[in-house]
């Protein structure tokens, strides 16, 4: 076979430094072992949309532009599932996450895009119906009409879908190893698939069984339920939690990492039973990580720190070396990397990971919050003044020893990683040197952040809308 198959894995939500414990993850880490692991990748934005953005297009949030304040994914840009799709290549996608779904144009390229939370394409939302009528006679009269649709059976296959079985036992990782095993039988190749995993993601809820494996030794484990996971009642203050508190939650957060190990381990099974593991070119990475109490955070938003932007990054097949990876690389580079593999005659080389690059510094961009402080204050009242100021946008450049973090709100911070790892003190008044330094970087590097005069609407499900409200982003 000329060109390899692709297979590009993103474990939504997963930080790097709980992936590539081998413990934690035994299934990955041992199909790393014949793979090229990237110790030091970065992702060029700390939540999903902005980043499966410069996933499928090689560019950072100020080109591609799809971010909060515009988050149809309409980039100038070609994006990668057209490219491989002009060059042969059968594309097909299967995601998890809303917001990487074909409401926000992140189909843009594919034959086949497939969502977990739908049986069948072409249904109508009904989510709506709940929140506007909550006595059943209501919810009846309203729903009626979607029925009578030509799409009425699917909407209400859907609907009975989404409320019963989708995300009963995980966050869809089960049903789409069913299909991805169903179809690697009868492959057509060359093939591009995409998988996006959530189960990492809050709300964490791990099968109890996974629970008990990564609860450490002599201690209960702990139930879902009885643990705080609204991330924005811990932010603004409305809910109180301590250390023994975050504790219980890590645990929760590891149990869904290690639960998703085990699925990893049946899709590398099904490749190598189908025949196709030595002909397919496979990636894992994250498009972010997670934030569990660290900077007095929850959840993924508000800053720019590495417990957000270092994520795993593991490439092995055709043309790879294994072995480790210490230099610089961005999660950006992998669609020249992935065009180069294919054989697109213009992918720039010069970005191609698959020997032993090092990009000196990264970057990323926050342009803004999806969940403005203007929301939150509808939900939970008056703010603290640390809240009030997370309303604006962010920019950074990291190197070996410094990273500089600048804001719309004219904040600049400097962390001296070599001292400093956690990124914990502000060190930008002693040494105004490396600030401007890594400033003129900045500049450089990314268009300042500002509004932009066009806006493309999303269509919008009411489905998607509700469940994106119900993860807090909306």
């Amino acid at each position: 076979m000329d060109s390899p198959n692709i297979l590009l894995v993103v474990l939504d939500t997963a930080r790097a430094s709980r992936v590539y414990d081998a413990d934690l993850m035994p299934n990955l880490n041992e199909f790393a072992g014949d793979a090229a692991t990237y110790t030091n990748a970065y992702t060029t934005a700390p939540w999903s949309l902005p980043s499966h953005a410069s996933l499928f297009t090689g560019e950072y949030t100020s080109e591609h532009r799809t971010h909060a304040d515009q988050p149809q994914f309409t980039p100038d840009a070609t994006p990668l599932a057209t490219r491989l799709g002009e060059a042969g290549y059968e594309t097909l996608a299967y995601s998890n996450n809303f917001w990487v779904s074909r409401s926000f144009g992140f189909d843009a390229g594919f034959d086949e895009y497939h969502v977990g939370w739908e049986l069948f394409h072409g249904g109508k939302g009904f989510a709506e119906v709940g929140k506007k009528h909550t006595d059943i006679p209501g919810q009846l009269r309203a729903f009626a009409p979607k029925l009578l649709s030509r799409n009425g059976p699917k909407t209400l296959a859907n609907a009975l879908f989404l409320v019963t079985l989708w995300d009963r036992y995980d966050s869809g990782a089960y049903l789409t190893n069913r299909q991805v095993k169903q179809w690697f039988g009868g492959a057509d190749e060359p093939f591009f698939m995409f998988l996006n995993y959530h189960e990492p993601h809050l709300d964490y809820d791990a099968p109890d069984s996974y629970v008990d494996s990564v609860t450490p030794e002599g201690e209960t484990p702990p139930d879902a339920d009885d643990v705080n996971q609204d991330a924005w009642g811990y932010v603004t203050g409305d809910v109180e939690m301590d250390e023994s508190d975050f504790d219980d939650l890590r645990t929760l957060y590891d149990a869904e990492l290690r639960y998703l190990d085990s699925r990893l381990g049946e899709l590398f099974d099904s490749l190598e039973r189908e025949g196709l593991l030595d002909e397919t070119l496979v990636v894992v990475t994250s498009d972010h990580g997670e934030n569990l109490g660290d900077h007095d955070l929850m959840a993924h938003q508000y800053c720019l720190y590495d417990t957000l932007t270092h994520v795993p990054m593991i490439v092995r097949g055709p043309g790879v070396e294994p072995g480790t990876r210490d230099g610089f690389v961005e999660l950006r580079d992998l669609y020249p990397t992935l065009l180069d593999a294919a054989g697109v005659a213009d992918a720039p080389a010069e970005r191609n990971i698959r020997g032993d690059p090092d990009r000196g510094t990264v970057g990323a961009e926050y342009w803004t919050p999806p969940c403005p402080t203007s929301e939150l204050r509808a939900d939970y009242g008056e703010l603290p003044e640390r809240v009030r100021s997370f309303d604006r946008g962010l920019q950074a450049i990291r190197t070996d020893d410094w990273k500089l973090i600048v804001g719309t709100d004219g904040s600049t911070r400097l962390y001296d990683l070599s001292a400093d790892p956690g990124e914990t003190t502000d060190v930008s008044e002693d040494h105004t040197d490396v600030v401007e330094q890594l400033s003129g970087e900045i500049q450089s590097r990314f268009d300042p952040i500002s509004a932009d005069d066009e806006y493309t609407k999303p269509d919008v499900s009411p489905v998607v809308t509700n469940r994106l409200e119900d993860l807090g982003y909306l």
